[in-house]
């Protein structure tokens, strides 16, 4: 599952996969994706340390890299709670560092991540790993391993829980076996106000 912590659409998406897999035998990989670098305007020179989202990104990246799938993970929920939970503001850095902090990942984390130049690369190599192998362009997108079908979404307004949640990955799993599948959309204008959300 690739995400931007920047995206509410993809933390509902996330908050319903960890969900799922309370009820279903799957194991999540996180992966990374920059909506900067979709919206980056041609000629405009990247900011990789106070550019939208790229401090939140880079210690994802460093997470994942000494600690691993999970850290990651943990590292994710404390800034999804943050700005789409408590309409905190990842761009800054002081978030961040709280967000570390109350991913077990001490306070000098972020200052290491930003100092690590190889963490931008990481951050792209997941990046063009999903434009490249399923045409990704947004967050969510998911895929199986391996797999070289992805789908945007599915975007929903609520996080499902228990059996409705299971329900709902058992028809995306099909789809996501599912290569002459393209789209299936209707206008998100549709839903109720999309007040903040956390992770529980």
């Amino acid at each position: 599952m690739h995400v931007d912590p920047l995206c509410p659409l993809a933390w509902r998406t996330a908050l319903w996969m960890r969900n799922v897999r309370q009820e279903r035998p799957v194991d999540i990989t996180w992966k990374l994706f920059s909506l900067e670098v979709v919206n980056r305007q041609e000629g405009v020179q990247p900011d990789y340390v106070n550019g939208r989202g790229w401090t939140a990104l880079r210690t994802l990246a460093l997470a994942r890299r000494q600690k691993g799938n999970e850290s990651l993970e943990k590292l994710y929920v404390a800034l999804g709670n943050a700005a789409h939970g408590r309409k905190e503001n990842i761009s800054e850095r002081s978030v961040v560092e709280a967000a570390a902090q109350e991913a077990g990942l001490g306070s000098n984390f972020v200052a290491q991540a930003l100092a690590d130049e190889s963490t931008v690369q990481e951050v792209l190599n997941d990046h063009k790993e999903a434009v490249d192998r399923y045409a990704a362009f947004g967050v969510p997108t998911i895929a199986f391993e391996g797999s070289t079908v992805g789908f945007y979404g599915p975007v929903i307004h609520s996080v499902p829980e228990g059996e409705e949640a299971a329900i709902l990955w058992d028809h995306t799993a099909y789809f996501l076996t599912q290569p002459n599948v393209f789209e299936l959309k209707r206008d998100r204008a549709q839903a109720p106000s999309w007040e903040p959300v956390s992770a529980k």
